[in-house]
């Protein structure tokens, strides 16, 4: 596990200034941002969960590869959308008291292979278990970039509070 001490904007105005501290969150890791930190992650069947948090000027960034933790799971493997979502919680110092504070973005999830080729629909898990996680937790989701056949980039400015999704294109 790796760990690093919002009006929505429109698709590309994440800005970053030259002196922005750019983080790439990498499969299985998290990062908390503030100030000039830039969270950034490349997406295919994973889902990138972003969390701002305004009043506090925070934001924090999961790359997961799974959906759901197998039983027994210590709960601390954020490589599973089940563990994410409260890791991303903890990080930010957020209780309960203040999820309605907090803009959710999500992007990923896609179908990489052919409808016949991948028996395992992961990403399509992947963004089930997202939508279960923000049920159970009572998250407002602000923006999702979900699904399709190519890889996307989730990035999150925390100096401006804004974020950005984008496809990446086929190759």
């Amino acid at each position: 596990m790796s760990f690093t001490v919002p009006q929505p904007a429109a698709p590309g105005t994440a800005p970053r200034s030259p002196q922005a501290d750019v983080r790439h969150v990498w499969a299985g890791a998290f990062a908390v941002g503030m100030g000039d930190m830039v969270l950034t992650a490349l997406l295919g069947s994973c889902v990138g969960i972003g969390i701002i948090w305004r009043r506090k000027k925070r934001c924090a960034l999961a790359h997961c590869l799974l959906g759901e933790a197998p039983a027994g799971d210590t709960g601390l493997d954020v490589r599973y959308v089940s563990n994410a979502v409260p890791a991303l919680l903890r990080g930010l110092g957020a209780r309960p008291a203040d999820y309605a504070e907090l803009e959710v973005v999500v992007a990923g999830g896609a179908s990489l292979f052919e409808r016949g080729q991948s028996p395992m629909r992961v990403g399509e898990r992947n963004i089930a278990a997202f939508e279960r996680a923000m049920a159970l937790h009572g998250l407002r989701v602000v923006h999702q970039f979900l699904g399709g056949s190519h890889g996307s980039r989730i990035t999150l400015n925390c100096a401006a509070l804004t974020y950005e999704t984008r496809r990446l294109a086929a190759g």
